[in-house]
C-alpha cells in the first residue's frame, strides 16, 4: 500500500488515493464493509437522487442503483470512479472533485452519503457543510466513521515523514461527530454504534436484510466486550431549512 502523504493538499491526497485504487481487501474486511453498507442502504428510504462521496469499491452504489436510486458518485480519484459499475442509462453519473468543494448546485440531492470518508479528509467540517448545501430541504446526510479509533503514527524509513497507515487524519466519537453535524445546521437523527466482529460473521452465514435490526441490537448489547478497533459509528442528519 502506498504511504499516505504528510502533505494533505488536494493534489497530494489525490495522488495517494489514485495509488491505492487497485487495493484488494481481505475477506473479513469485505464482510464488515458489506454489513456496514447494507445498514446504510436501509437508512436511505424511498428511491431518490443520491450523492455518495467517496464510493470506494462501489458496493453501495450498485445496491442503491438496484433499489431504484439515481446515483451520483463523487471522488477525488479518477481510478476509484472507474471501478464503479457501468450503466447503459443515466442513473449513475461520476464526478471527480474535492469533497470540501462539491461541484453541484444547492439543493440538488435527496440523500448524501459519506461512508468511511470523513476520517480521511483534512477538513471534515467543510465536507459536512457541503453535504448540507447540496441537500434539498428535508434531505438526509448519512455518514459512517470508525468509532474512537486510536490513530497510529509510523515513520517512513526512506523519507523520515510520519504517516497513519490507513490514511486517517481524525478520530471520532459520538460527541465530536454530532458537534460537527450541529455546527453545519443539521437536525440530528438516527445514530448507531456498531462493533462488527460478531455481526459480520453472522451476516456471512445469513445474508438476509430483515436480520439487520437483530444484528444492531446485538451490536448494542456487546459493544463493551469487543475491541474498539472493530467498531464503527453511523450518524444521520436532516436539513430542515
Amino acid at each position: 500500500m502506498a504511504t499516505p502523504p504528510s502533505d494533505t493538499t488536494p493534489g497530494a491526497m489525490r495522488r495517494f488515493y489514485e495509488d491505492v485504487a487497485e487495493r484488494t481487501l481481505d475477506k473479513k474486511t469485505s464482510r464488515g464493509i458489506e454489513y456496514r453498507n447494507r445498514t446504510i442502504l436501509a437508512r436511505l428510504g424511498a428511491p431518490g437522487r443520491l450523492l455518495e462521496i467517496g464510493p470506494g469499491e462501489g458496493w453501495l452504489v450498485g445496491a442503491a442503483l438496484r433499489s431504484g436510486h439515481r446515483v451520483v458518485a463523487a471522488d477525488l480519484s479518477r481510478r476509484w470512479l472507474a471501478r464503479l459499475p457501468d450503466r447503459a442509462d443515466s442513473t449513475l453519473l461520476r464526478a471527480q472533485g474535492d469533497a470540501a468543494r462539491l461541484p453541484f448546485a444547492d439543493a440538488t440531492f435527496d440523500r448524501v452519503v459519506a461512508a468511511e470518508v470523513l476520517e480521511h479528509l483534512p477538513d471534515p467540517a467543510a465536507t459536512i457543510r457541503e453535504a448540507r448545501r447540496v441537500l434539498k430541504v428535508g434531505g438526509r446526510f448519512v455518514a459512517s466513521v470508525p468509532y474512537r479509533e486510536t490513530l497510529r503514527r509510523l515513520r517512513c524509513p526512506h523519507c523520515g515523514d510520519e504517516f497513519e497507515p490507513n490514511g486517517h487524519l481524525h478520530s471520532f466519537d459520538e460527541t465530536k461527530l454530532a458537534g460537527l453535524f450541529a455546527e453545519a445546521g443539521f437536525e440530528p437523527g438516527y445514530r448507531l454504534i456498531a462493533p462488527t466482529r460478531f455481526s459480520r460473521e453472522i451476516w456471512r452465514m445469513a445474508n438476509w436484510p430483515p436480520l439487520l435490526p437483530a444484528l444492531h441490537a446485538l451490536d448494542r448489547a456487546t459493544i463493551r466486550s469487543q475491541r474498539v478497533s472493530d467498531t464503527w459509528m453511523l450518524l444521520e442528519g436532516t436539513r430542515v431549512d
